[in-house]
């Protein structure tokens, strides 16, 4: 990252306030839904240790998936709640961000174990299995009992993009563009896998020929981009002071720009409020000649933006500037957020990304 040179210390940071106009909305089934989760999680010792296990409650994941599936059917929820509680396991536990080749060896014959099960046939666990493949094995036995061979198809698809981008992160490579480094962003935060549950938790299915279309897709990865930005300036502070991570779009923008981290931060506001201004044209744009199943796939597009502000910033995963090898503070501050309905950067200009530029080509206006 990039250092003034009367910078004798990493200075905590303000998030500037950011474009969102969406309503905030939450299951009400959130409560229930947390308990299953822990029982679950508890069921398959997806931790490492009780202190561990301490900042996975506090992390508050089922609280996520309620927020981005408000109005899904109950039961379905609670997969994705399961879910949530895996993944991150598997990313936070069984992943490296700095390796060498055995560890990403290692990495890479997990991620194809993991694949494998997911698209065979479900097997239950035995009764004394924990860990993640058991747990996934218990959560695809579930999952297979209600979701369609499409469904099913497209869940698979976006882990296997997800995988592929954390393992592309875990190589350490030199990001040399922003181009570039919006590209894996896209896909490592795992936007993707967690609305690929949209469908489920709906219990419809999006006709192919509109889910794999050219605005669909850019409804998609954009929103998917935004929400890996959100989470960038939401665990900024954290990421300098605690886990020393060097893959954040302001810290991006500091080095590339030659400025302060004070000014990078609102180029990256700047940067996701166009995104921002993206996603809601487009979404305007195609609810009218969307399915039924489509329109309430591009709601939980939006649920998901939403979602990832109000949660994220009163979740541990991102308030609390502590060690993990300590317990979590019991009540952390939130992350002071402020939601505007004006964009800092209202331009309607596609970013100078050869890799995104498309999604403004879209637009039919």
């Amino acid at each position: 990252m990039h250092t003034t040179s009367n910078t004798t210390a990493p200075q905590a940071l303000q998030v500037p306030p950011l474009y969102c106009p969406i309503d905030a909305a939450v299951h009400p089934e959130r409560e229930s839904i947390e308990r299953d989760a822990q029982i679950w999680f508890d069921r398959y010792r997806l931790y490492t240790s009780d202190i561990d296990r301490a900042w996975v409650i506090a992390r508050n994941y089922a609280e996520a998936m309620s927020r981005i599936y408000p109005q899904g059917i109950t039961d379905r929820v609670v997969l994705t709640a399961r879910w949530l509680h895996w993944i991150f396991y598997v990313d936070d536990v069984r992943m490296e961000t700095a390796v060498t080749p055995t560890k990403l060896a290692s990495a890479i014959g997990l991620t194809s174990h993991l694949l494998r099960v997911m698209e065979s046939p479900a097997t239950e666990p035995a009764a004394d299995q924990t860990g993640p493949i058991a747990a996934l094995q218990s959560l695809m036995s579930s999952v297979q009992a209600v979701a369609t061979p499409a469904q099913l198809y497209r869940l698979g698809e976006a882990h296997r993009k997800w995988f592929h981008a954390i393992l592309w992160g875990m190589a350490a490579p030199a990001l040399a563009s922003l181009d570039e480094f919006l590209h894996l962003r896209m896909l490592n935060a795992g936007g993707a896998a967690s609305l690929s549950w949209s469908e489920i938790t709906a219990g419809e299915e999006i006709p192919g020929a509109e889910f794999h279309s050219p605005a669909m897709r850019a409804l998609q990865e954009s929103s998917f981009l935004m929400m890996a930005l959100d989470n960038d300036l939401l665990s900024y502070n954290r990421e300098l002071l605690i886990d020393k991570t060097k893959l954040n779009i302001v810290m991006l923008l500091a080095r590339l720009n030659d400025c302060p981290p004070e000014q990078a931060v609102h180029q990256a506001v700047a940067l996701r409020d166009r995104l921002t201004t993206l996603f809601v044209r487009l979404r305007e744009q195609e609810q009218p000649r969307l399915s039924a199943p489509g329109r309430a796939y591009v709601a939980d597009l939006a649920h998901a933006i939403r979602s990832n502000l109000d949660w994220g910033a009163h979740s541990a995963r991102y308030t609390a500037v502590t060690s993990r090898t300590q317990l979590p503070p019991p009540n952390p501050a939130p992350i002071p957020l402020t939601l505007t309905d004006h964009p800092s950067d209202p331009s309607t200009e596609p970013l100078p990304c050869p890799s995104i530029a498309w999604w403004w080509q879209q637009l039919r206006t």
